[in-house]
């Protein structure tokens, strides 16, 4: 193991948690999310149109948003697979979809206007 004072880091009044790296920097939860599992944009209307939410990590209840029972299209970005359910709080009926761009939900058996809840798997 080589001496980090080599590196011209002064340890003389510092523990190591006091340090601080450049090359080291925190994430957020979002930023971190984006890069391993992407994200699922969920909108009003076919083709990506009227309006719509971006999901990190999924959301429990779409009502809260306005925006329960209003879902006609889907983007689902990265590699991670999304679940889209029926009811709030993740249950009842549900359909799962990996990356894509869903122009019509009704074209992947999800009924238009239909989502409630979604996460990510």
């Amino acid at each position: 193991m080589s001496n980090i004072n080599n590196y011209g880091v002064d340890m003389s009044s510092k523990s190591l948690a006091e340090l601080s790296f450049s090359a080291v920097k925190e994430l957020s939860d979002e930023v971190a999310t984006t890069c391993s599992g992407g994200s699922a944009s969920i909108y009003r209307d076919v083709n990506y149109k009227g309006g719509g939410i971006k999901y990190f990590n999924g959301d429990s209840n779409l009502v809260d948003n306005n925006f329960n029972d209003e879902t006609s299209s889907i983007i689902i970005t990265g590699n991670e697979r999304w679940r889209f359910y029926r009811d709030i709080n993740y249950s009842g009926p549900s359909v799962t979809l990996g990356p894509g761009r869903y122009s019509f939900v009704a074209n992947v058996g999800i009924p238009n206007d239909w989502i409630s809840s979604l996460r990510r798997l």
